[in-house]
């Protein structure tokens, strides 16, 4: 976070430089009068490019292709100097009739007699002359002046009508190869003319795009700056959300290592906020959930518990009971009216059909607990949602909420629990429909599967499974009828009616 409190506060400072620097780029531009030792060097730079062209084009010495130096079209500006924008001034091509060389640009190139041999101002400098006479001959005099074989450049003040110029010009030589005589050194060079440029020493030249030092260094400096200061910045910032994130991660560890009793301060109104807010009921609804998750647990194991006990006592002592109670029937039967041991044996007999009867309703107090908590459809419905979401196997449930007596829902949720068993182990089926009704008379349940199915008599006259037993001896237990209808490949439907008026 702090990084990025110095990457921000340095984008900052950048995007403004840039921003400086743009405006300054696009600004207009504004003529900027150039001294004459400007002039003269540029003066310089023109002669000595056209010395270069001639020399390479070895047409000296009357084998000149053209006579005319310059650029025609160029308009001519007396007394200002034109640039060419190629580190030179721009020679036009002067067609006036009248020599006035005072403020004219112009080139000449003159050999070593003295002779011109290409001029860019003929009314100066005929080709083929030595200057005209005009101005007192001043353009033979120019001539006659330069510095055969080196040349040179200055700065010259000039009569321009009644006031005096400064002229800027430059006499370059051009050199040629000559032959090398016998015992001689090789590549040996001889000059065989002159250029000679002259400019007025005045021009302008429009201002460049270039930044100033005042301008940039401030904003290295404030650039330079920016790390530190957004450093310090960040940490003094960021210092109090730092810590209250690192608790917020602290506790959510130690909520990820099952300690759901852990809460944080809610401190502020900002999205730190928010979030510790809903870690503290996040962490609530967890503590919530794992409470009642253990009494399900503890629930369960108490049902589980009562289900045990219930069949232990039907299975054994239910059974011993009935078994006493016709043994002491029988035998009350067999004796003779008026035997001594006759009110015993009604005494024994009452007293197996009271304990029978006590037994009975201690195991519909121990019927299973989902059946006290939820219901009954409920509970056939929780037993469906366990089977589709932990096993995949899609179990839907068709209930009907009804209020049938307590050892008939028992024994209901008993078979349906049974019955999705075998048909989600056994049959292979992909889907499982649960469907009870009841009506004042009877209450019926059918599970019905898509699965291979099986042999229904077969299965019968064989030894017939645990779970086909127990369900049919729940049903008859309360006077109903367990149907099967089974055909090989075409699914299973499991049928329990049960009689509510006799239960």
């Amino acid at each position: 976070m702090t990084a990025t409190y110095v990457a921000v506060t340095a984008a900052a400072v950048l995007l403004t430089e840039l921003v400086i620097l743009g405006i300054a780029l696009l600004a207009p531009q504004r003529p900027v009068p150039l001294s004459p030792k400007q002039v003269q060097g540029l003066t310089q730079a023109t002669a000595a490019g056209l010395a270069a062209k001639l020399a390479a084009s070895s047409t000296l010495a009357g084998r000149l292709t053209t006579r005319t130096l310059g650029t025609a079209g160029l308009p001519v500006t007396p007394g200002k100097a034109q640039l060419d924008g190629l580190g030179g001034v721009a020679i036009p091509v002067t067609t006036s009739p009248v020599c006035d060389l005072g403020p004219a640009s112009f080139a000449v190139v003159v050999s070593q007699s003295r002779v011109v041999l290409a001029t860019s101002y003929p009314a100066c400098y005929p080709v083929g002359s030595s200057g005209s006479a005009a101005q007192g001959g001043m353009p033979g005099k120019l001539i006659r002046s330069f510095g055969w074989p080196a040349g040179g450049t200055d700065l010259e003040a000039l009569p321009i009508g009644n006031s005096t110029g400064i002229a800027a010009y430059a006499a370059i030589p051009v050199s040629l190869p000559a032959a090398a005589p016998k015992g001689g050194p090789e590549n040996t060079s001889s000059v065989v003319a002159m250029v000679y440029v002259e400019v007025p020493a005045f021009a302008v030249q429009a201002s460049g795009s270039s930044i100033s030092l005042a301008v940039a260094w401030p904003g290295l400096v404030v650039l330079a700056a920016s790390v530190p200061v957004g450093l310090a910045f960040g940490l003094l910032s960021t210092r109090r959300l730092t810590r209250r994130l690192k608790r917020l991660a602290s506790a959510t560890l130690e909520v990820a290592d099952g300690e759901f009793s852990q809460r944080i301060p809610v401190s502020g109104h900002d999205e730190v906020s928010l979030l510790e807010d809903n870690f503290n009921r996040m962490a609530a609804q967890l503590q919530a959930s794992l409470a009642a998750m253990r009494q399900l647990a503890e629930a369960g194991a108490r049902q589980d518990e009562r289900s045990r006990i219930a069949r232990e006592l039907h299975d054994s002592i239910s059974q011993e009971l009935f078994s006493i109670q016709a043994l002491a029937g029988g035998l009350r039967r067999t004796l003779p009216p008026g035997s001594d041991v006759l009110p015993a044996v009604e005494t024994m007999e009452r007293t197996a059909g009271d304990t029978m009867r006590e037994m009975r309703s201690l195991l519909l107090a121990l019927r299973p607990v989902a059946l006290d908590e939820a219901g009954l459809a409920s509970a056939i419905e929780g037993v469906c949602r366990v089977y589709t979401e932990r096993l995949g196997v899609p179990v839907s449930a068709d209930v009907t909420a009804a209020d049938l007596p307590p050892p008939v829902e028992h024994a209901i949720l008993r078979v349906t629990q049974e019955a999705v068993a075998n048909a989600v182990r056994h049959s292979g089926a992909s889907l499982v429909t649960v469907r009870l009704s009841a009506d004042p008379r009877q209450a019926t349940l059918e599970v019905a599967d898509n699965g291979h199915g099986f042999d229904v008599p077969a299965q019968q006259e064989g030894s017939a499974g645990l779970g086909l037993r127990a369900m049919r001896d729940r049903v008859a237990e309360h006077g109903g009828q367990l149907d099967i209808a089974s055909t090989p490949r075409q699914g299973t439907t499991v049928r329990a009616s049960f009689p509510l008026e006799r239960s």
